[in-house]
């Protein structure tokens, strides 16, 4: 994949080597990328910072399955906008000074083990920030170490099945 110069947008589903050996094979000028059901077990986070032009990035469900994940100092400088979605064992989530300097949005949907996001105040453009079906300690951590320029919206969403009517 590495060779496509012109892919700036891609969706990957299933299975890819280890994190370590993913940088060799992602193009270094994504703008966009998605991770979905790959059961990565290595924090992809230290590898994936070093995409230069990436603006969007997407952790959708079981992308990831480790407890901690940390994005490093210098790391994602473009990126604008981050999704964590079902990321099921995450429990510590660390953003070290310097890293993501440009991240206006942040989605959190229903990572029910994080306990805490360690780093988010010192995001300077961070501007809004969503939690869908998350813990109620870890949306009162939030809130409690958020800026006073941080939208928190918070959503409780309830499924239920379609009935005849």
């Amino acid at each position: 994949m590495a060779q496509h110069s012109n892919l700036c947008s891609l969706y990957l589903l299933g299975s890819l080597p280890p994190a370590n050996k993913l940088s060799s094979l992602l193009p270094s000028y994504l703008r966009k990328l998605t991770l979905s059901m790959l059961k990565l077990e290595e924090d992809t986070m230290p590898v994936l910072g070093q995409l230069q032009d990436l603006s969007i990035l997407r952790l959708f469900a079981d992308s990831y399955m480790g407890p901690r994940m940390t994005c490093v100092s210098g790391g994602f400088p473009k990126l604008r906008i981050l999704k964590l979605w079902m990321l099921e064992k995450l429990k510590h989530w660390t953003v070290q000074d310097g890293a993501m300097p440009l991240l206006q949005e942040l989605e959190i949907r229903r990572c029910d083990q994080l306990e805490n996001s360690d780093g988010l105040q010192q995001l300077p453009n961070l501007n809004e920030v969503v939690l869908t079906n998350m813990p109620q300690s870890f949306v009162e951590k939030l809130r409690g170490s958020s800026g006073n320029n941080v939208f928190v919206k918070v959503n409780n969403w309830e499924f239920s099945r379609y009935q005849d009517i």
